[in-house]
């Protein structure tokens, strides 16, 4: 009997999910019927068992209850269940992300039955752009869509919401939508996978393809590094293997240059996910300048600074904030570092590599200076006065200031390297320090020496300890206009603030080639502060 009125309660209900009424299911019944869930499927899992339902409560779709969507459940499957989809038997595998499913639960919580609908779309790709109400998305079959993004569409990351300017051209997404002609309401964003930064762009002549190995063979191998092509750290004929996530193979008998994108894989090993190949280049320039006008019509690309004919094509490897985009990625005024050559008897220069960092420098990162008055462990500490860097000098305030701590992204650095905050205590009362804050978000505590002689340059070599400085400028206060300086080696201490692409970094995060500013302490000339510009 009891099993003849579960059934009969689950007919009903599915009537209401395939007439296009589900939202009405909990308007009318004001909660869902226990053992009954329904909502929106945000994954399905066959091989491991498990459903996941955007929505806590099951209401309806309607865009005045998206709020609703910030929250979802997981279900497990029973050993075996009937699974229908639009009214016809179906397997768990057809079920899609975006589909109206309602669940019935056995007495142990386990899904029972499983109905679903179409409902959502599940549209794969690559942002393209990023605009204030919009996102210009790559499909995966190649068509570009604009798709316009409400400020309550809920945004997921490893599960977890994360706002809306955390996109970035270069990601890719899955967005749930209903679309209806012109018409497109989104249900939900998922970034798939936060795709790992370009770790280096090299070129070299193309010795051969390994494709046993899946690896392609240079030899003369440069970096590009800050508008230029720099020598390689290693010399002679160097491998790189292909990622599995990239597809483009060459032939057999390539030849020529080839200009390579690589990103570390999880051993750490560099793996091409880009490769273009050209003629070995007749005319060369490199170029550090703004853009100033870009057609995705006519594949050019105008700079601020000369007047040089510059084209692109589908080899230009073009990388914004450490990630491979879309020439069409760039924004007006980007600052770009690029190369280019030009056939003989053409009068246009083809880009091969164009890159820009918009985070560049120090970002939004604020360095202050001051001594402890009081800490409060684990929760925050105030300083008696501070002082705050910038540009070429520090800025007195003689207040207090108090910091908070964030055990999740506060770190100690002291003469030993990093330290541990739950030794942060009252013992560092009194002692003179330096915070990196991030728009009120303490991200470093530094016991460094006070540093106030400030210089700037290229980064020639590195060594275990520091680096080789070139072109080194130094900053005379009494003038206030920067002079020569002799090149040298500046040492870096283990509690040494070191700051690139608006990032907390360390010194394996400097490279042969960056240009840096650095305050250095005066007494034995270590690098303090060093803060990669580019």
């Amino acid at each position: 009997m009891r099993f003849i009125k579960s059934a009969m309660v689950f007919a009903m209900l599915l009537c209401l999910v395939f007439s296009g009424q589900a939202a009405v299911v909990s308007e009318a019944a004001g909660e869902e019927a226990e053992g009954y869930i329904s909502g929106v499927v945000r994954e399905v899992n066959p091989s491991l068992g498990y459903i996941t339902l955007y929505r806590w409560d099951g209401s309806g779709m309607s865009p005045e209850a998206q709020d609703n969507l910030t929250r979802f459940r997981t279900y497990s499957f029973a050993y075996s269940i009937p699974v229908t989809r639009d009214g016809h038997q179906a397997a768990l595998e057809d079920v899609q992300p975006g589909d109206y499913a309602f669940i019935q639960l056995d007495e142990e919580g386990y899904v029972a039955r499983l109905s679903t609908r179409s409902y959502y779309k599940p549209i794969y790709g690559t942002i393209y752009r990023v605009n204030l109400a919009s996102l210009v998305l790559k499909q995966d079959d190649g068509i570009y869509r604009n798709i316009p993004v409400a400020v309550d569409v809920p945004i997921y990351q490893d599960d977890q919401p994360i706002a809306r300017t955390q996109l970035q051209e270069g990601d890719r997404v899955r967005i749930l939508a209903q679309i209806d002609g012109t018409s497109i309401h989104i249900a939900g964003i998922d970034l798939l996978k936060d795709p790992k930064p370009v770790s280096a762009i090299y070129r070299g002549n193309v010795e051969y393809y390994d494709e046993m190995n899946n690896a392609l063979v240079l030899s003369g191998v440069q970096e590009f590094v800050n508008g230029r092509w720099e020598q390689a750290p290693f010399i002679g004929i160097k491998t790189f293997p292909y990622s599995r996530d990239y597809n483009d193979r060459p032939s057999k008998r390539i030849s020529g240059m080839a200009y390579i994108a690589v990103q570390q894989d999880i051993n750490g090993e560099d793996s091409i996910v880009m490769a273009a190949f050209r003629a070995k280049p007749q005319y060369e320039m490199v170029f550090t300048d703004n853009v100033l006008a870009l057609s995705n019509t006519l594949n050019r690309l105008e700079l601020q600074n000369t007047s040089q004919v510059i084209g692109f094509d589908a080899g230009t490897i073009a990388v914004k904030n450490g990630r491979l985009v879309d020439m069409g990625a760039l924004d007006t005024m980007d600052n770009v570092q690029l190369s280019a050559d030009k056939a003989i008897g053409s009068n246009i220069l083809m880009s091969q590599v164009v890159v820009t960092n918009t985070s560049k420098g120090k970002g939004s990162l604020t360095i202050y200076r001051g001594r402890i008055k009081t800490v409060d462990p684990l929760k925050s500490f105030t300083v008696e006065s501070f002082a705050e860097l910038s540009g070429t000098s520090w800025l007195f305030n003689n207040t207090p200031k108090t910091f908070s701590i964030d055990l999740t992204a506060t770190r100690l650095l002291d003469g030993a390297g990093t330290g541990n905050m739950l030794n942060f205590d009252e013992n560092f009362v009194n002692q003179s320090v330096y915070i990196v804050e991030d728009t009120g978000r303490t991200l470093l505590i530094s016991t460094a020496p006070y540093a106030d002689v400030y210089e700037k340059g290229r980064v020639m070599s590195l060594s275990e300890s520091g680096f080789r400085l070139r072109e080194a400028m130094m900053y005379n206060s009494s003038k206030r206009v920067w002079t020569s300086a002799p090149n040298r080696d500046v040492n870096v201490p283990a509690n040494a603030i070191i700051i690139k692409d608006g990032k907390t970094a360390d010194l394996s995060a400097i490279r042969p080639g960056d240009t840096v500013r650095i305050v250095s302490n005066l007494a034995n000339q270590d690098g303090i502060i060093i803060i990669v510009e580019s």
